[in-house]
């Protein structure tokens, strides 16, 4: 007798599903675009620095942990890091037993006859054997992904540093250059004071007057400028340290020359250049998981189930299941390309990488050497400008000199002061630097240490 069979196979994950989808229907891309306005908060509402305020006094370098260790992006890359390092167990449990179960709950009816109402069920275990060395090529992928998650982490952790430690070098080179101009300046309104008595009295040259004001209306130009970008950099400086005291302290010489020249002999520990040779790694296992998809799998497989009607045996099954694809639209062959054309784009983007830090180094190193020869001749033109400063007030009481060279001689050594703080600041941002190109500043500063405590 041909039999119909009538079944309805419901399993509880689709009992709930449906349920949820009955409760809460889906967003439309207008309610979507509201949701999304709505994460979005004030930025006057919310500070934007960190929580708490990181207290100065440990040091520099210590400050600079923290405020690295603060940063919402780090904690971000961080968590990243764990996300895809958890992708590589993802990846290997695919090569481990598979077991699962079904429940099937329906009837069966024959043709005129009675229907038989009932629960059946089944289990099913089944072991990799062959897969052409997908698994394989998916377990590296996905532990070159979580390299270059870490190594991300470490690029952003240097970069946060040094833009921290050049907001401290900001805020205390243009608070001292303040100071020295309004020092300067100060002693200069008093000889103009002088000279304009003297003019006054037929003794000077009035000329003389309007050359030093000249000078001094120079001068009061960069007090504004410099003040703007005192301004600027103490709200950088709040941004990654908190507070922002009255008055920043020079900050502590981190890096030596020779410990740089020392980073930068060990340029493939830079860790832009390990997340792009991780990220080479990965497109090369991504074009082995496209090949794989060419030839056939095979499981080890067994099973039970037990039947819906009552008095049919249950069902026992063991053996190899095999899967091939042989025709797929052209699927395969479009995902190998797209994979040997991210491979190419890999290899060139660590080249490219190369050559930037290379250069970058080198162009560092370069201006290092320039400021290590010109600090010393620098100090020399400080001493000098004292001097003459010191020879022209003696020179004033007998007539060899005039209150306008002395306002000259007053001006030159600021300027010459003001550009030996500057150099200065220059010098220890580059050792910075040439540190965090190479990845050695977050370590340097013990950051990664305190970020895992």
């Amino acid at each position: 007798m041909k039999l119909f069979r009538l079944m309805v196979r419901v399993s509880w994950a689709s009992m709930l599903f449906g349920a949820a989808a009955c409760t809460e229907r889906p967003a439309g891309i207008e309610d979507m675009a509201q949701r999304i306005t709505s994460n979005l908060v004030d930025p006057t509402a919310v500070s934007s620095t960190p929580r708490e305020a990181i207290r100065l006094t440990e040091g520099f370098g210590p400050a600079l942990s923290k405020s690295v260790a603060a940063n919402e992006g780090y904690r971000a890359a961080v968590a990243l890091e764990a996300e895809a390092t958890s992708r590589v167990g993802v990846a290997e449990s695919v090569r481990r037993p598979q077991l699962s179960a079904t429940a099937t709950v329906g009837s069966v009816r024959e043709t005129g006859g009675s229907a038989t109402a009932g629960v059946a069920g089944g289990v099913n275990v089944s072991q990799l054997i062959y897969d052409a060395g997908e698994s394989t090529a998916a377990i590296n992928r996905a532990t070159a992904e979580a390299l270059i998650a870490r190594a991300e982490r470490a690029v952003l952790a240097n970069d946060l540093a040094l833009e921290a430690a050049r907001a401290w070098i900001d805020a205390w080179q243009f608070e001292v250059r303040l100071d020295l101009l309004r020092a300067r300046t100060a002693e200069m309104s008093v000889l103009v004071e002088q000279i304009e008595r003297m003019a006054s009295n037929g003794i000077s040259d009035r000329a003389d007057v309007d050359a030093a004001l000249r000078q001094i209306v120079d001068i009061r130009l960069e007090e504004s400028r410099l003040q703007a970008e005192l301004a600027e950099a103490r709200v950088r400086f709040g941004r990654h340290f908190g507070d922002v005291p009255l008055r920043v302290g020079k900050p502590a010489m981190l890096v030596s020359l020779a410990q740089a020249r020392a980073f930068a002999a060990d340029w493939r520990s830079a860790p832009q250049l390990q997340a792009r040779a991780a990220a080479v790694i990965a497109a090369q296992n991504a074009v082995a998981e496209a090949q794989s998809e060419f030839r056939p799998r095979v499981r080890l497989q067994s099973g039970a189930r037990s039947p819906i009607e009552r008095g049919d045996p249950t069902d026992l099954s063991v053996g190899f299941g095999i899967e091939y694809s042989f025709n797929d639209g052209g699927l395969r062959a479009r995902r190998l390309d797209a994979a040997r054309s991210q491979e190419v784009a890999q290899r060139e983007r660590l080249a490219e990488s190369q050559a930037t830090i290379d250069a970058a180094l080198r162009s560092a190193f370069t201006r290092l050497d320039g400021l290590n020869r010109a600090l010393p001749l620098v100090a020399e033109q400080v001493r000098l400008s004292v001097s003459e400063g010191t020879t022209t007030r003696s020179q004033l009481v007998t007539g060899q000199s005039s209150l306008r060279q002395l306002v000259e001689a007053e001006i030159g050594n600021y300027r010459v002061r003001d550009r030996e703080i500057s150099l200065q600041a220059e010098q220890h941002l580059l050792l910075l630097t040439i540190a965090a190109r190479t990845g050695a500043l977050a370590k340097h500063i013990g950051l990664f240490h305190f970020s895992e405590r």
